[in-house]
C-alpha cells in the first residue's frame, strides 16, 4: 500500500492537501481497519435469532429484530470504558411471527422504529417520555416495571407507550424494509410480489387488509377493506415471490429488487404508465377495448427499465434455477449495485452504463479479483501491450467449447444492447430436430403435460427409505403436480378439434386419442388423490383455494369426462384403489356412497341406500369379477428380490379378498375408548397402520399396473405432439423400467446362462483355431478363415449386441448434449440427471433421498419466464466469491464511509469481506455458530454488527484496546444469563466441521489481542489464515457437496486389491509396484 493510515493521519495533521489520502472519510476506510477487524462485544436479550439489525444515523442506537417478535435496543457509548453497549429498550411488537426487517426512520432524532413481518408497525420510543439511550429516562425514575428479560436498566414498551400503528396492506410475508431520505416515506417488499410505499403520518386504517371475497360474510376480516391502496410496484399477477428491495438516497428515482427469479430488477419512478397506441401514433382506444396488456401498463405506477443477471442471460427458462436473497445500491456510488443469489455468488453491476456495441466485454477478467490487492494510481499513463505468439495462443485456446474443433462453428450475433452472442451450428440431432426447434418444443403444453405426466409415475414409485416427514413432504410434492397439469388435461379434451368429414381411418385415430387421453388424465387424477389421502397437501394462495381444488378433482377417484369403455386391467386398478381410499378417509360408509347412485351405472354396482351388507353381497363380487392373476408387487422392493419379499398378494383375486376382510375390522379412532365389562371387546385396527399398508404399499402397486401404458410418447402424442422426448425425460423413463419391469428369474437365468456358456464355447473354439492356423505356419489371419460357421455367426451376434450398447450410450450422450439448450441449458439438464430433480411445485429430491424446500410452492413456474422478458439485461461486472449461500436468506452490504467493501454472511458462520473494487477477499471472520445472515456497518465508524442463527449480536472492531478489554471480559456482561450465546455454550460447531486448534509459530506471533482469554472474555475471531480451507469447503457445499458420495466397483475394487496387498506390511508398496491410492471426486459419482 502506498501510505499507510498513520502516514496519512500525519497528512492530514499538517494540513495536506491532498484530499485523496488525507480525507476523513477515505482514513476511516483504510484498508488498516479491516485488516484489524475482530470480535469487541457480544450483545445479548433476545429468546430466538436474530433477523434484523439497523443502526440509527446519528449510530448512538443499534435496533435487533428476532424469533421472539421483540425488538431490542442497545445503546452505544464510545467513550466508556467499561461498557460501551447496553440493552436499554425491549420493545413488544405484537407481531405473530419472526421479524425479519427493522429500520429507523431518517431526521427523526432516533425515535420512529419501523419493523416488518406479518404486516408492517411503526413505534415512537419517545412517546411515553422513555429514553433510549439511557440518560435517566422519566420511566426510570418512578420504577418502571423491569424487562422480561432480566436486563439491567432495560424498559419493556408495550403498544400502548410506542403509539403503536399497524399498516395490513400485504397480503403475505412482509420481508425487507428500505427507507428514502425523508423522515415519513419508506418502502417495502413481500412474498404477495408487491412493493408498497408508506407514509408514517397516517392512521392504520389508510392501509388495511384485502377483502377476501371468496371467505363466508362470517369468516371475513372486519377490518378489511375493498379499496386498498395500490402498491408501487406488482409482480403478483406472476406468482413471484420478493425477498428483498434497495434503493440510494442520492438516486430515490431507482428501486431494485429481488426474489425468486433469476434477474434483478431496476424500476425508475420517473417513468408512469405507457400508452402503446399513442407511441405508435394511433388513436387511444376506449377502456372497453383495451387488451389485458395494455390495462396493465396504463396501471404501472413505474417501469422496469433495466434487469441484471450473471453474464447478462436475456431469457429465463421455465427449468432455470435462481433466487434472489439480497440487493443492495451503493449510497456513496448510486450507480453501482451487488446482488448475491443463493447458491450462487455476489455479483456487481453498473446502473447506468452497460457494454456498448463497439466493445468486447471483459467480465472473465474482473470476475476473478485482484489477488496482489494494488489499486492503480490514475495518473499513470496505460500502455498497449505487446501482444506475443504466446498470448494469442493463449487467448485463442481460452474460449470454452461445446463441441469438437471440427464441429465448431458458430454465428457471431452482436445485439442492440452491446451484447454479443455465439450461435453454435452443429450436426443435426438424431431425432431431426434442431436445439432451437427443441426448445420451441418444450414450451408447448403437450410437452409440459406428458413430462410432469412422466414426472409423476417416475416419483410415485420411488419413495422407498422416506421418513414419515420425508413421505409428506414427497406427497405433497407429487400432489402439486398432478394439480399443476390436470386442468389443462381437461381443457385440451374439452377444446379438442375433430374433423368435419371423417374418414374410417381418421375415426380410429381420434378414438385412439380420445382414449389415451382419458387414460392418462385417470392416472395423474389417481396419483394426485392417492397423495392426498396419504397427507399430502396442496399449497396455494390461501386454504380456502386449496380445500376447493381438492373438493373439486382429488376428493376420490373420479372417471375421466366422457371417457368410453375402460380396458379390463385399469378399471379394477382404478376401482379397486378408489375403495380403499375411500375407506381409509371415512370408512366404510363412505365406499357404500361412493359406488352408489340413483341411475346406477356399470362401475356403481351398490344400489342406492344400502346397508353394510352391500359391500359383501355387491362390491366385492364386482371387483373379483374385474380381477386377474396378476400378482401385486411392493414397488419400493427391488425386482430382483425373491417373490415371497417382493410380492404383496399372488393375485388380484387374493388382494381382493383381503380387503373384503380388512374393512369389517372397525378403526380405533371410530370405537372410541371406554370400556364395557358387559360387552364383548371387538377386534379394531388402526389407521394409519391400515393407511401404509393400503394406501402407501397396495395403492401404489395396483396403480403401478393399471398405469403400465402411460408413458412420454403416449401422453404426447394424446395431447396433441409427435412424442418427441429428451434426455432427460429418456432417462426418467429408463430409471423407472429397470426398477419396475418384471423378470422372469427362471427364464432368464436361464437363458443368461444358456448365453454365456455358448459364447463361452465358441471362444474356446476362436482360440483353439488360432492356434492350430499359428502352428501350421499359415499365420493368425488366415486361421480365422477357417472357423466354423456358427462360431462366426455367435461371435459377429456377441459384437453387434456390445456395438448396439455402445451406440445407444453414445445416443444417450449426444442427445443430452444435442436436444438441449446450448449453455446453461445443458449443463442445467444435467445437473438434473445427475443430482437430482425438482418438480413443478418446487420440492427438489436428490438421488441419495434428500428432500430441499424451496421459496415457490404453488407457483408456476412458466409465469416466471414471462416477467419483464422484454427488458434489456445488463452482465455483471466483479464477481466475490469464497462464501456460501443456500441454507438462509441472507443480506449482503457495503462496509465503510465511501463503501469501499463489501460484506456478506455465509452458511460456514463466517463473515466474508471483499474490497469493492478488486473483488479482493480481504478478511474473514467468525460471526455465528452456524449461520451468519445480516451485517450492519457502523454509520461512521469501521465498526460492524453481526447476526445470524445464535440469539446474540457480535461486535466488530479494530480498536486494540476495546479487543484486549474483550479479552479479559471487560465490559462483555451477559444481558440473559439464560440466553443461546457462544459466550455460555462455546462453540456450536457441527461434528463434520471441526474448528482447528491455532497455535502460534516462531514466525508469526499472536498479538495481545488475539492471545489468551479469561472465563467470560471472547476469543479472537479472525479466520484469515484459513481462508483456503474455508473456501473450499464453501465451494463443495454450494456445488450440493453435501449430498452423499458414492464409490464405484471399479475403484472399490481397486482400493480392495491394493489393502489387501499391503496386508503384510503397513504403509509397503505393493509388488506391482502401485503407490497408495487417491481417491477424488473424478473418481466418485455424486449423487
Amino acid at each position: 500500500m502506498r501510505h499507510t493510515v498513520y502516514d496519512r493521519l500525519l497528512k492530514r495533521e499538517i494540513g495536506h492537501q491532498q484530499r485523496t489520502y488525507t480525507d476523513i472519510r477515505g482514513i476511516y476506510g483504510d484498508r488498516h481497519w479491516v485488516d484489524d477487524l475482530d470480535i469487541v462485544n457480544e450483545l445479548e436479550g433476545h429468546n430466538g435469532c436474530v433477523n434484523a439489525l439497523s443502526w440509527s444515523r446519528s449510530g448512538r442506537l443499534l435496533a435487533s429484530g428476532s424469533d421472539d417478535h421483540r425488538i431490542n435496543i442497545h445503546s452505544y457509548n464510545p467513550g466508556s470504558d467499561t461498557e460501551q453497549f447496553s440493552l436499554t429498550t425491549s420493545i413488544v411488537t405484537g407481531h405473530r411471527s419472526n421479524v425479519f426487517s427493522v429500520k429507523f426512520m431518517p431526521y427523526s432524532n432516533d425515535r420512529t422504529i419501523v419493523s416488518a413481518t406479518d404486516d408492517v408497525r411503526i413505534f415512537d420510543i419517545e412517546h411515553s417520555g422513555h429514553s433510549a439511550y439511557g440518560l435517566g429516562s422519566r420511566q426510570r425514575a418512578i420504577g418502571t416495571r423491569p424487562s422480561i428479560h432480566h436486563a439491567r436498566n432495560a424498559v419493556t414498551l408495550t403498544s400502548t407507550e410506542t403509539n403503536e400503528r399497524a399498516f395490513r396492506s400485504h397480503n403475505d410475508t412482509v420481508k425487507r424494509i428500505v427507507t428514502e431520505d425523508n423522515p415519513f416515506y419508506f418502502l417495502t417488499c413481500s412474498n404477495d410480489g408487491d412493493v408498497r410505499q408508506w407514509d408514517i403520518r397516517q392512521p392504520s386504517n389508510t392501509y388495511p387488509p384485502a377483502q377476501d371475497g371468496r371467505l363466508p360474510s362470517w369468516a371475513r376480516d372486519p377490518d378489511a377493506a375493498d379499496s386498498v391502496p395500490p402498491p408501487l410496484i406488482s409482480y403478483s399477477r406472476y406468482g413471484l415471490d420478493l425477498n428483498t428491495v434497495s434503493c440510494s438516497p442520492s438516486q430515490p428515482h431507482y428501486i431494485a429488487l429481488g426474489g425468486a427469479h433469476l434477474h434483478c430488477f431496476l424500476h425508475d419512478r420517473r417513468m408512469l404508465g405507457r400508452d402503446t397506441n399513442r407511441e405508435r401514433g394511433s388513436r387511444l382506444s376506449s377502456p372497453s377495448n383495451w387488451t389485458k396488456n395494455d390495462e396493465e401498463l396504463l396501471g404501472q405506477a413505474t417501469q422496469c427499465v433495466k434487469k441484471f443477471a450473471p453474464s447478462g442471460k436475456q431469457h429465463m427458462k421455465r427449468n432455470d434455477g435462481g433466487h434472489i436473497t439480497a440487493c443492495k445500491i451503493s449510497d456513496a456510488h448510486p450507480n453501482e449495485l451487488i446482488v448475491s443469489w443463493s447458491q450462487d455468488h455476489i455479483y456487481s453491476f453498473d446502473i447506468q452504463r452497460a457494454p456498448d456495441a463497439r466493445e468486447e466485454a471483459t467480465t472473465s477478467k474482473v470476475t476473478a479479483g485482484d489477488t496482489t490487492g494494488r489499486v492503480k494510481d490514475k495518473s499513470r499513463k496505460r500502455k498497449r501491450p505487446k501482444s506475443s505468439t504466446q498470448d494469442i495462443t493463449d487467448r485463442a485456446g481460452s474460449r470454452q467449447r461445446t463441441e469438437s474443433d471440427e464441429e465448431d462453428f458458430a454465428l457471431r450475433v452482436r445485439y442492440g444492447n452491446g451484447q454479443s452472442e455465439e450461435i453454435r451450428i452443429g450436426a443435426p440431432t438424431s431425432n431431426g430436430m434442431s436445439p432451437d426447434e427443441l426448445n420451441e418444443l418444450r414450451g408447448t403444453d403437450h410437452f409440459r403435460i406428458a413430462k410432469t405426466t412422466v414426472q409423476v409415475k417416475t416419483r410415485i414409485f420411488d419413495l422407498a427409505n422416506h421418513g414419515e416427514f420425508g413421505l409428506h413432504l414427497a406427497y405433497t410434492s407429487l400432489l402439486g403436480m398432478a394439480h399443476s397439469i390436470l386442468p389443462d388435461m381437461d381443457d385440451i379434451s374439452r377444446s379438442w378439434g375433430y374433423p368435419v368429414d371423417p374418414d374410417p381411418v381418421d375415426v380410429v385415430v381420434q378414438n385412439k386419442l380420445r382414449d389415451d387421453r382419458a387414460a392418462s388424465r385417470r392416472f395423474v387424477q389417481a396419483a394426485g388423490t392417492l397423495s392426498r389421502a396419504m397427507g399430502g397437501q396442496l399449497l396455494t394462495g390461501s386454504s380456502s383455494t386449496s380445500d376447493a381444488m381438492i373438493a373439486q378433482y382429488f376428493a376420490s377417484i373420479q372417471p375421466a369426462p366422457r371417457e368410453r369403455e375402460l380396458p379390463q386391467h385399469e378399471q379394477f386398478g382404478y376401482d379397486f384403489l378408489k375403495a380403499i381410499l375411500l375407506w381409509l378417509d371415512s370408512g366404510p360408509s363412505a365406499v357404500i356412497e361412493g359406488f352408489s347412485s340413483r341411475s346406477g351405472g356399470e362401475r356403481l354396482p351398490i344400489p342406492q341406500d344400502s346397508d353394510m351388507d352391500a359391500i359383501e353381497e355387491a362390491l366385492v363380487p364386482y371387483l373379483l369379477d374385474l380381477a386377474s392373476e396378476h400378482p401385486i408387487v411392493d414397488v419400493d422392493v427391488s425386482r430382483f428380490m425373491k417373490d415371497d419379499i417382493r410380492v404383496l398378494f399372488p393375485t388380484e383375486i387374493d388382494a381382493v379378498r383381503a380387503f373384503s376382510r380388512a374393512i369389517q375390522i372397525p378403526f380405533a379412532d371410530l370405537t372410541g375408548d371406554e370400556e364395557d365389562e358387559d360387552k364383548p371387546q371387538v377386534a379394531n385396527q388402526n389407521r394409519d397402520v391400515a393407511k401404509l399398508k393400503w394406501g402407501h404399499q397396495i395403492g401404489r402397486g395396483l396403480l403401478l399396473n393399471a398405469a403400465k401404458d402411460v408413458k412420454f410418447s403416449f401422453v404426447d402424442r394424446a395431447f396433441g405432439g409427435q412424442g418427441i422426448s429428451d434426455a432427460s425425460i429418456r432417462a426418467e423413463e429408463r430409471t423407472l423400467k429397470e426398477q419396475q419391469e418384471d423378470i422372469d428369474p427362471v427364464e432368464d437365468e436361464l437363458e443368461q446362462l444358456g448365453a454365456e456358456i455358448a459364447r463361452a464355447d465358441a471362444i474356446s473354439e476362436l482360440e483353439a483355431a488360432a492356434a492350430a492356423a499359428s502352428g501350421s505356419g499359415s499365420g493368425s489371419g488366415s486361421g480365422a478363415e477357417h472357423l466354423p460357421a456358427e462360431v462366426e455367426d455367435l461371435l459377429d451376434e456377441g459384437d453387434e449386441e456390445e456395438v448396439e450398447e455402445e451406440e445407444e450410450d453414445d445416443d444417450d450422450d449426444d442427445d443430452s448434449d444435442g436436444d438441449l439448450e446450448e449453455g446453461d441449458e445443458e449443463e442445467e439438464e444435467e445437473e438434473e440427471e445427475e443430482s437430482g430433480s425438482e418438480d413443478e411445485e418446487g420440492l427438489r429430491r436428490t438421488r441419495s433421498g434428500r428432500m430441499l424446500w424451496r421459496s415457490d410452492f404453488g407457483r408456476r413456474r412458466s409465469q416466471r419466464a414471462k416477467v419483464e422478458r422484454d427488458i434489456p439485461c445488463a452482465p455483471h461486472t466483479r464477481v466475490y466469491t469464497g462464501h456460501c449461500n443456500v441454507q438462509t436468506v441472507k443480506d449482503v452490504n457495503y462496509l465503510g464511509l465511501q463503501d469501499e467493501y463489501v460484506v456478506s454472511g455465509s452458511d460456514c458462520g463466517h463473515v466474508f469481506i471483499w474490497e469493492r473494487k478488486t473483488a479482493q477477499l480481504v478478511n474473514i471472520l467468525e460471526g455465528d455458530g452456524e449461520v451468519v445472515n445480516v451485517v450492519q456497518g457502523h454509520p461512521y465508524e469501521p465498526t460492524m454488527a453481526v447476526s445470524g442463527i445464535d440469539h446474540t449480536i457480535k461486535i466488530f472492531s479494530p480498536d486494540i484496546r476495546d479487543q484486549g478489554n474483550a479479552r479479559k471480559g471487560i465490559g462483555v456482561h451477559s444481558a440473559d444469563t439464560t440466553g443461546f450465546s457462544s459466550i455460555n455454550l462455546g462453540r456450536r460447531r457441527r461434528p463434520s466441521r471441526p474448528e482447528p486448534e491455532d497455535e502460534p509459530t516462531n514466525d508469526e506471533a499472536l498479538s495481545d489481542s488475539e492471545g489468551e482469554y479469561t472465563a467470560g472474555g471472547l476469543k479472537s475471531r479472525k479466520r484469515m489464515h484459513q481462508a483456503y480451507q474455508i473456501t473450499s469447503k464453501n465451494d463443495m457445499d454450494r456445488k450440493g457437496g453435501r449430498d452423499d458420495y458414492f464409490i464405484s466397483q471399479a475403484v472399490f475394487a481397486q482400493l480392495a486389491r491394493h489393502i489387501a496387498a499391503n496386508q503384510g506390511g503397513e504403509g509397503e508398496m505393493s509388488e506391482d509396484g502401485e503407490g497408495p491410492i487417491v481417491i477424488t471426486e473424478d473418481n466418485c459419482n455424486v449423487m
